[in-house]
């Protein structure tokens, strides 16, 4: 049996009558259910069919590019009436634009107040300062459980007179399910810290920290591991030179590492990789802290179940997730995506990317929001086969804006032409009137978000562009001067 601690009660009235599951245990932390009455549709003043033709013409000649007059496109209305289509209902690879609906689904189900529970836990209290049996560390999927918390709570173990565990460190992380990497991820994309692993139980964001410090020039370079860490293994080496060039090659399947290449005599840094079989990993290193504080542990680590019924010993809990929505968009990070994708799952039972995308369709069909070809492989858009239609994208924000988690939305997306991941973007009159999230992958360029214009409020866009020019500057410069036509309008 899978622990079930995780699960948490579904918000949605739609997912909770498609979930046919029993009522699930308490969670760690009690989520925050979000209200579903919307909020009138304020047009004011309204768009009349003179206004709708002169912005059309106008964005005609702004998309007339090659790569953009066969991209997918569309604007809407507060009210989700459209403004400008073309290939709206096409299909199409998302890259990062995708992660706006793994977020508006993660405040509705979860709640903006929501926090990710970490524990140590034991079958029964500590004795005269024994943990009799093992010592559980129990994952809630927290996507910013960092080595430095888990330092943390062995000082909280220590303080509270935590001396010897009887047997060994047990990691469960049982509350996600499924491949830890992404099967449809590019085998390239793997290397980085953007493409690492998803698990309940994932510190420093699936990565691990080298620290290389040169010597003298000619001599080895020194590799530090952080935090410390017998499952990882490094392979090769660097020398000291006067020049810095490197490479790390991670074995796929498990921690080994193989350094080559030198590092500049004055450059010293710290270099992250990701790391797999992210549970176990995250017991040995818990182990290594509890050993760095003079605890003594009989045993090694392991993976495994908690006892449901297992005391708690510590308890970390993370920021709200209106503040993990926040960083995943704004940074457009990965792998906050994937941890809230299963998060999402968990709560109607396995934390799979399966169930993730089942209450992603639940929450869009709830909102009246067309699907046309819709396919989640993942949660962050990373996957190439993952398709949305710019239809999709663009009425998804036009009702959410109507709900709660609206203001929400609204404030954790990046200023276009200021901050993010849309800071460089070329707009004028758009400068400060614009929030978004920019998407790239191979072939892919794509916006989507909110123009507040001079006369009509704010509408609701998306542009999906997948073409091999989807790059090339005149894309780029055609988008930036739509933005600024709907600013002016």
């Amino acid at each position: 049996m899978r622990r079930r601690a995780y699960r948490l009660a579904v918000v949605l009235a739609l997912a909770i009558s498609a979930c046919d599951q029993p009522p699930p245990p308490a969670p760690l932390v009690t989520p925050h259910p979000a209200v579903t009455v919307r909020a009138a549709v304020p047009v004011t003043p309204p768009w009349n069919a003179g206004d709708v033709r002169a912005l059309d013409a106008q964005l005609r000649d702004a998309f007339a590019p090659s790569a953009l007059a066969t991209s997918g496109i569309a604007i809407v209305d507060p009210a989700g009436r459209p403004l400008f289509l073309r290939r709206e209902r096409a299909p199409l690879a998302p890259a990062s634009t995708f992660k706006l609906l793994v977020a508006t689904t993660a405040l509705a189900v979860l709640g903006p107040n929501y926090r990710f529970g970490t524990t140590f836990e034991s079958v029964g209290e500590p004795v005269g300062g024994v943990v009799q049996g093992p010592l559980y560390l129990v994952g809630g999927g927290d996507p910013t459980l960092t080595s430095d918390d888990l330092r943390a709570g062995v000082g909280a173990l220590v303080r509270a007179g935590v001396r010897t565990v009887e047997d060994g460190v047990v990691a469960d992380a049982s509350a996600f399910a499924g491949p830890e990497t992404d099967p449809d991820w590019e085998s390239d994309d793997l290397q980085y810290p953007y493409g690492a692993g998803t698990s309940a139980l994932s510190l420093d964001q699936g990565t691990v920290e080298f620290h290389v410090t040169p010597g003298v020039v000619g001599g080895p370079a020194t590799i530090a591991v952080r935090p410390p860490s017998s499952a990882i293994r490094i392979d090769g080496g660097l020398t000291t030179g006067y020049a810095t060039e490197f490479s790390i090659e991670r074995d796929p399947l498990r921690n080994d590492f193989t350094f080559s290449g030198r590092i500049g005599v004055r450059a010293e840094q710290s270099v992250w990789r990701p790391v797999t079989d992210l549970g176990r990993y995250a017991g040995v290193v818990a182990l290594a802290l509890l050993h760095e504080r003079g605890i003594d542990v009989a045993g090694g680590a392991r993976t495994g179940v908690a006892p449901l019924a297992g005391d708690v010993l510590w308890r970390h809990r993370s920021a709200p997730l209106s503040a993990i929505v926040h960083d995943m968009l704004f940074d457009s990070n990965n792998h906050f995506a994937e941890q809230l994708l299963r998060a999402v799952g968990a709560t109607r039972g396995d934390g799979t990317v399966e169930n993730g995308a089942a209450l992603e369709r639940v929450a869009l069909a709830r909102d009246d929001v067309p699907q046309p070809g819709l396919r989640i492989v993942d949660g962050s858009g990373l996957a190439p086969d993952d398709r949305v239609a710019a239809l999709t994208l663009a009425t998804l924000l036009a009702r959410v804006a109507h709900e709660p988690a609206g203001a929400i939305l609204f404030a954790d997306l990046p200023r276009v032409g200021i901050e993010g991941t849309v800071q460089l973007r070329q707009v004028t009159d758009a400068l400060g009137r614009v929030r978004a999230k920019s998407g790239h992958i191979a072939d892919v360029n794509a916006l989507a978000g909110y123009v507040q214009t001079r006369r009509h409020g704010r509408v609701s866009f998306a542009i999906v562009v997948n073409d091999r020019r989807a790059d090339a500057g005149s894309v780029d410069r055609g988008i930036d001067r739509a933005l600024d036509l709907l600013a002016r309008s």
